[in-house]
């Protein structure tokens, strides 16, 4: 994936925004400060490994001019300057004090989840000596997973009804999600910095034909868990196993997606209401 990359100096040199360049004499501390001075470069990435949706233009996403910017003094949490990302040549000035800075940058708004918007985010911290010109990357990506379901066509033949909920996350807490029969759309769940666990449960009704001899319900569940971590993609393929045997009759192999390594984990799980 090509990144677009955006750069912003404080200093002698001039300043580029992409393929334009303006120079400002605006000073970053003009009513004092040390009087020892460097420069700073910022270069700004905004990457996804997710994969386009009609739901949700993801390149928007990746264009950097999109971003909010802040520039913060590491030492007191002063905020020097805090502009849109498009807004620097305008507003961005040359010099700061020695010392340390954040860079933070971010685009869009957090949800628990969504089907139709996340959040992209990054910071980096640098040190800036006297005379220095010193270069700092922050690179944004999402901070939440993908995740989405996938029901094989033969689903229909034995189950009147089936959907699949999600939960466990520490921004979700009690609250699930679900996915229903006829969803295409993925869901983007929030997650911490050291991914998550996220438990799913698939509620099927079978139909009557294909209950186990004896069973006085239609209603049925298979459930489990799996990792995800932030800016990966997951997706279950459901496929019902329908195999006729006394010991329970029905069963689902489920097939787990991880697209950022084709790894492949899959379980047959019995679904059992006697």
């Amino acid at each position: 994936m090509k990144q677009k990359q955006l750069i912003f100096c404080m200093g002698l040199s001039a300043i580029a925004l992409f393929t334009s360049c303006n120079e400002r004499e605006i000073d970053l501390n003009p009513n004092g400060g040390s009087s020892e001075q460097g420069t700073l470069i910022l270069n700004l990435n905004a990457s996804t490994d997710f994969d386009q949706t009609r739901a949700l233009d993801e390149s928007t996403y990746r264009n950097t001019q999109n971003y909010d910017v802040r520039v913060i003094n590491a030492s007191n949490e002063n905020v020097i300057l805090e502009c849109k990302a498009s807004q620097l040549s305008a507003n961005l000035p040359k010099k700061v004090d020695i010392g340390s800075y954040r860079v933070e940058a971010s685009y869009g708004t957090e949800k628990d989840a969504s089907r139709n918007e996340f959040f992209m985010y990054g910071e980096a911290v640098t040190t800036v000596k006297s005379k220095e010109e010193k270069s700092i990357t922050v690179d944004c990506t999402p901070t939440c997973g993908r995740v989405s379901v996938v029901f094989d066509s033969d689903m229909s033949t034995y189950y009147t009804d089936y959907n699949v909920t999600f939960g466990g996350t520490k921004k979700l807490g009690a609250k699930t999600i679900s996915w229903a029969k006829n969803d295409t759309e993925p869901w983007y769940i929030a997650l911490d910095k050291t991914a998550e666990t996220i438990s799913y449960t698939i509620n099927l009704t079978t139909k009557d034909e294909y209950l186990p001899d004896g069973s006085n319900t239609n209603s049925g569940t298979a459930s489990g868990t799996f990792t995800l971590e932030r800016n990966k993609a997951h997706k279950l393929t459901i496929t019902p196993n329908y195999i006729p045997t006394t010991d329970g009759g029905m069963k689902l192999t489920i097939t787990i997606d991880d697209s950022t390594n084709d790894k492949e984990i899959t379980w047959e799980v019995p679904v059992t209401w006697l």
